[in-house]
């Protein structure tokens, strides 16, 4: 019996890819409907209160406009959304290939073909995205089980995302409330 563990993981993989970018997708339009909001509530508030996060208020909330109109341009350029639609075709047709190459409708000859034809069809999962569905599919493996330092490793990004994402949901009360304080 002819194991096809290659197309397997990299279909596993191609899946936790596509949610990696679908979780930015919703992070980053959060982010920034979020700093929009914070953006107009600034620049609403300073009208009646000119100085209340101090007496540059009015240079702060003009950076936070310009900040946020060029990280939404960057955000949009990077296209979370079309590249996990992407992802999402291509892992579904590693599945078929795989599914196909086990029951045997796809001869073993032309799997080195299909398989690099799928590969070229869309960009490649990171190394987080194989490591990510290994730690938390530990169970079912019985190749390439991961290693202490994977588990290392994902423990330490999915910490440092969590708090990532907090310092950017919670910035902008600290920022203007440390400001108000000082003054």
């Amino acid at each position: 019996m002819q194991n096809f563990d290659d197309v397997w993981f990299t279909f596993k993989a191609r899946v936790a890819a596509e949610l990696r970018l679908k979780n930015n997708d919703v992070h980053s339009q959060i982010l920034l409907v979020w700093y929009a909001l914070v953006s107009s509530a600034a620049s609403i508030v300073a009208v009646r209160y000119e100085k209340f996060a101090g007496p540059d208020t009015d240079i702060y909330t003009a950076i936070l406009s310009v900040a946020l109109l060029v990280i939404s341009m960057l955000v949009a350029n990077r296209d979370y959304r079309g590249r996990a639609l992407q992802l999402r075709a291509n892992h579904i047709a590693l599945k078929k290939l795989h599914d196909d190459l086990k029951s045997g409708l796809v001869s073993v000859a032309d799997k080195p073909a299909m398989y690099s034809k799928l590969l070229a069809e869309c960009e490649n999962h990171s190394s987080y995205d194989d490591r990510y569905f290994r730690v938390l599919n530990r169970a079912g493996l019985t190749t390439r089980i991961p290693t202490r330092s994977d588990y290392f490793f994902m423990l330490s990004v999915c910490s440092f995302r969590v708090v990532f994402l907090l310092v950017l949901y919670i910035l902008p009360f600290t920022a203007f409330y440390i400001q108000s304080v000082k003054n």
